[in-house]
C-alpha cells in the first residue's frame, strides 16, 4: 500500500467539486393588476461535467425534474446537456443536481418579476403549484404517493410569522 498526502490547494484543485451549471431560458407571463400568470418557460440546462462522466448524466437528469421548481408552467419544456471540459471530473453532492435546477427556477422567477416591474414574491405566491395539480413530469401533488403537499400553506404561515413584507 502507498500513502499519499497531498497538501490543500493541490487535493482541491484535482478532486472533483459540485457541478457548475448555465441556464439559457426563454419565458413568458401575462401581467395582471399586481401580478404575472406564467405561461411559459423553455429552458436548456448546461452542466460541466469535466474530463470525465462520473454522475454528470444522473446529476443533469435531478436538476430538469426540479427546474419548474414549485411553479405551474402551463407550457414547459427543459433540455440538458453534459459538457464535457478540462476541469477535474465533478462528483454528485447532497443535492445531486437539485440545487441547481431549483436555483435556476427561481432566477427565471425571479427575471421575469424585475422586468415586469412586479414584486417576485407575489409572483411566486401567486403561481405555486395547488393540491392535485400535476407535475410536467405527471406527479400529482398532494397523492398518497406524492405525500401532502405543504409548501403554499407554509409559505403564507412563514411570510405572515416573520413578518417578511416588513423586512423588505
Amino acid at each position: 500500500p502507498v500513502r499519499v498526502t497531498l497538501s490543500r490547494a493541490l487535493d482541491m484543485s484535482i478532486t472533483g467539486g459540485r457541478h457548475a451549471f448555465l441556464a439559457k431560458y426563454k419565458a413568458a407571463a401575462i401581467k395582471t393588476e399586481s401580478s404575472l400568470k406564467l405561461e411559459a418557460i423553455d429552458v436548456k440546462l448546461f452542466n460541466n461535467g469535466g474530463c470525465g462522466l462520473d454522475l454528470s448524466g444522473p446529476v443533469l437528469d435531478r436538476s430538469l425534474f426540479h427546474v419548474e421548481a414549485v411553479y405551474d408552467w402551463p407550457n414547459f419544456r427543459a433540455e440538458g446537456v453534459v459538457c464535457k471540459t478540462v476541469q477535474p471530473p465533478h462528483t454528485a453532492f447532497r443535492g445531486f443536481g437539485g440545487p441547481q435546477g431549483i436555483a435556476a427556477g427561481e432566477h427565471i422567477v425571479e427575471h421575469l418579476a424585475t422586468v415586469c416591474g412586479v414584486s417576485a414574491d407575489v409572483v411566486r405566491r401567486d403561481n405555486m403549484f395547488n393540491t392535485g395539480a400535476a407535475t410536467a413530469f405527471g406527479m400529482i401533488l398532494g397523492e398518497e404517493d406524492a405525500g401532502k403537499w405543504n409548501v403554499p400553506s407554509m409559505w403564507d404561515r412563514l411570510y405572515s410569522d416573520k413578518s417578511v413584507a416588513q423586512k423588505r
